[in-house]
């Protein structure tokens, strides 16, 4: 008997049966068609939600390696306040998403890596806390600020015996390897001892207190550096959050 033939007659004999074969049947030949239709209207929802409720961003930390505690939402309406950040019209992200592995390079860390290079390059990050063997992939990179260049006297005074140092030097030199095409394998000085290299610069701040920070987001690393992207266009906001965390 032809398909369609056998189709009808299954059809035609539906007809004559009680509800409960009915719902089986059609769960049967149009569960997939259903999940596409309610997947697509999910996706279609989520869009408009997003497009309604969309905020600028005014600050963008990402924590590497991080999780946040129940009351972290808290920390955050603290720091806005603190800040003077209308979360009304504006968004504070306190991205802990990232997981980075720099001994086994799994499909969390490559994601990971992938997401925190597209945001660098379109300028959406601040800053990052991270430990001192991820925030090294990026240190020597000129990714982030000379904090000599962007904290005030007091504030470099207070916070200098935690800065995290590169050797300018040594960049350079890779840099320089870099254009011409030439083999060069760094060696990267200790972060702590800026007194043994050629020109010491403090690109990040070990975190060695900050009570309040470590009391909303857990670390799963034993010592975590912070340090403020050098193409954020918020810097006045990324000093508020240092100047906000250091407090105790």
């Amino acid at each position: 008997m032809p398909v369609m033939d056998e189709f009808r007659e299954e059809r035609e004999a539906l007809k004559k049966k009680g509800l409960k074969e009915k719902i089986s049947y059609y769960a049967y030949y149009y569960k997939w068609h259903a999940v596409a239709v309610v997947a697509l209207a999910a996706v279609a929802i989520s869009l408009i939600v997003n497009f309604v409720n969309n905020k600028d961003w005014a600050f963008y930390v990402c924590l590497i390696n991080t999780t946040d505690f129940p009351d972290a939402e808290k920390y955050v309406e603290s720091f806005a306040e603190y800040a003077g950040i209308d979360t009304d019209e504006y968004e504070l992200v306190f991205d802990t998403s990232m997981y980075i592995d720099t001994e086994e390079m799994g499909m969390e860390s490559v994601s990971s890596f992938q997401k925190l290079a597209a945001y660098t390059a379109a300028g959406d990050l601040d800053v990052m806390i991270a430990s001192p063997q991820v925030f090294q992939q990026y240190a020597n990179g000129q990714t982030f600020w000379d904090l000599s260049r962007l904290l005030s006297p007091e504030q470099f005074s207070r916070l200098e015996p935690y800065f995290y140092y590169v050797d300018q030097a040594v960049i350079d030199a890779q840099l320089q390897a870099s254009e011409t095409g030439m083999a060069y394998e760094a060696e990267y000085p200790d972060p702590t001892r800026p007194e043994a290299m050629e020109q010491p610069v403090p690109v990040g701040i070990y975190l060695k207190n900050c009570k309040t920070l470590k009391e909303n987001y857990y670390f799963r690393d034993d010592e975590v550096v912070l340090g403020i992207y050098v193409n954020s266009s918020r810097c006045e906001t990324a000093l508020k959050f240092l100047e906000f965390i250091t407090r105790d």
